[in-house]
């Protein structure tokens, strides 16, 4: 599973528009052909997705630069975890089932 990769986004994934028809008093209050609705406008081209698609498959599953930096750091002691961040992902994994990602 690819837990933390970062990609950047383009911004024309994120919605660009948000407008909201009618009047949001209730002095003339509409039927319901006329109630209000909200509208949004959502911007994604094909040529992104797949540009996206190729970064993240060039993201490896693990990173073995940084288990490999771990693994160097708990082996020669200066890996230390505190009290409190054992408590945090303890607590995660049990209230979402699943492990804390730092």
């Amino acid at each position: 599973m690819r837990t933390d990769a970062q990609l950047p986004l383009p911004e024309n994934l994120q919605p660009n528009k948000v407008e909201r028809s009618g009047s949001s008093t209730n002095q003339n209050r509409p039927g319901p052909a006329q109630a209000n609705q909200d509208k949004a406008q959502l911007s994604v081209d094909s040529k992104s997705i797949e540009h996206l698609k190729a970064v993240l498959s060039q993201v490896p599953e693990v990173r073995q630069d940084r288990v490999e930096a771990l693994r160097q750091a708990v082996g020669n002691g200066s890996h230390h975890v505190t009290d409190q961040q054992l408590i945090d992902a303890i607590h995660s994994e049990l209230v979402t089932g699943e492990p804390r990602r730092t």
